[in-house]
């Protein structure tokens, strides 16, 4: 009778194999506690930790727990469970794996963005933009919007019954050191998707559990990010490459001034003006000519978004940066409002404003700002103020006028400018600065 590999031993055989062609990998598991806590139902991440059932383990293929290792060890380097905290668990959990599997594509039964949204277009896009997708779809189709794999939804054990036995066991629980079986897990059964292998790819019923101490942790994203940057130094990336490898980078954008930052564009976007003048002599033939004299002035568009994902609050804060600029010298203001389209008349602002009458509320598009931008070709500079959810516009042909995205949050830039940044300078307001 030949006896089963504890689950322990049988994760540790696999991220060994990590030392030599996964070393980034490697290090950020090891960054964490390997816990078993039989109370869960599959595997999780949180508080630096990682919880798994031994049960789960010992029903996967060693094929699937390879992937299901690797999967979360990227969930835990893109930093869903310690940045990206959302208030729909189910959608959270759901986008952290559309997320995933678009850019790791392994045999784990998740689906890819074609197969939830139907378009190629959503494909290797970002945790953000995944959630408000699902977002949208759920308040239309409840059930569609959190499916994690075709299929799913049926069974026992919904996720949200579990949530009073889903907390952190204080330390490791006691395994056997062997267990009798008459064949070993990893070799019965083929790689066919296991009972609890669907649990653990279907959001309604593991992704409370899974996701109910997501939060902010700067200590453990300082932590990664160094993990991140010697690896960038050292070259030592593995199989990590690509697509994948800007969204990690896109993390390490240091913290920015964005009062600083809308300095520097007003000042990068100044335009001279030149007027013959007789109060000025002529250079070459003194006062027999008229002299010239060169004003300064900045023609400057503000495109806000005021799509249905922009807040009341955030939108006030667009408005007050609009405001601030008068500050810097600035004697008119172009605003313009757009969701999937332009939704006003451009309004001149020759000083700071109060209060502003907003049209929209719909989806969002950059590409109608951007045509904007090629009738208009007078402009000096653009701002776009927005959350930075929707698909990338095509570069315009208007090479001449300046672009700078003006993001939310520091959330929204760092997920938002990678995709955008060949098109402008960025910034982002911070959470607490004194608009």
């Amino acid at each position: 009778m030949r006896t089963k590999p504890i689950a322990r031993h049988r994760i540790a055989r696999i991220v060994e194999k990590w030392l030599l062609v996964e070393p980034l990998l490697l290090a950020t598991w090891t960054s964490h506690a390997l816990i078993s806590e039989p109370r869960i139902k599959t595997i999780r991440v949180q508080r630096g930790r990682i919880e798994y059932n031994p049960d789960f383990i010992d029903e996967l293929s060693d094929r699937h727990l390879e992937a299901t290792l690797r999967f979360e060890a990227l969930r835990i380097l893109l930093k869903h469970p310690y940045s990206r905290r959302q208030a729909h668990s189910k959608i959270s959990y759901a986008a952290s794996n559309l997320t995933l599997q678009e850019y790791l594509q392994t045999e784990l039964p998740f689906p890819r963005a074609r197969d939830v949204f139907g378009d190629n277009s959503y494909d290797k896009q970002f945790f953000e933009f995944y959630y408000h997708k699902l977002l949208d779809q759920e308040s239309s189709s409840p059930q569609e919007a959190v499916s994690g794999s075709p299929g799913a939804g049926s069974g026992e054990g919904d996720a949200t019954s579990a949530s009073g036995a889903s907390g952190s066991a204080e330390s490791e629980s006691f395994e056997p050191e062997l267990a009798e079986e008459s064949e070993p897990t990893s070799e019965s059964g083929g790689d066919s998707p296991s009972d609890l292998l669907s649990v653990y790819t279907d959001p309604t019923l593991s992704g409370v559990e899974n996701t109910n101490q997501w939060d902010r942790d700067e200590l453990l994203s300082d932590r990664l990010d160094d993990l991140v940057k010697m690896a960038l130094a050292n070259d030592s990336w593995g199989s990590i490459g690509g697509k994948l490898r800007e969204q990690i980078l896109a993390n390490l954008h240091p913290k920015l001034d964005y009062r600083a930052v809308l300095r520097k564009f007003r000042t990068s976007i100044l335009s001279q003006q030149r007027r013959l003048t007789r109060m000025k002599p002529n250079r070459r033939y003194g006062f027999a000519y008229m002299g010239s004299r060169r004003d300064f002035t900045t023609r400057l568009l503000f495109a806000i978004d005021v799509s249905g994902s922009m807040g009341t609050e955030e939108l006030q804060q667009g408005f007050s940066v609009v405001n601030r600029f008068f500050n810097y010298g600035v004697q008119a203001i172009d605003v313009i409002q757009f969701d999937a389209e332009i939704t006003t008349d451009v309004m001149t602002f020759r000083r700071a404003q109060r209060e502003v009458q907003l049209t929209g509320r719909g989806g969002t598009n950059f590409d109608p700002i951007l045509a904007y931008l090629e009738e208009h070709r007078d402009y000096d500079g653009l701002i776009i103020y927005t959350d930075g959810y929707a698909p990338c516009p095509a570069p315009p042909q208007n090479r001449r006028t300046r672009i700078m995205w003006l993001f939310v949050s520091e959330g929204n830039y760092r997920s938002c400018y990678p995709k955008l940044q060949h098109l402008g300078q960025g910034a982002y307001l911070k959470a607490n600065a004194t608009q």
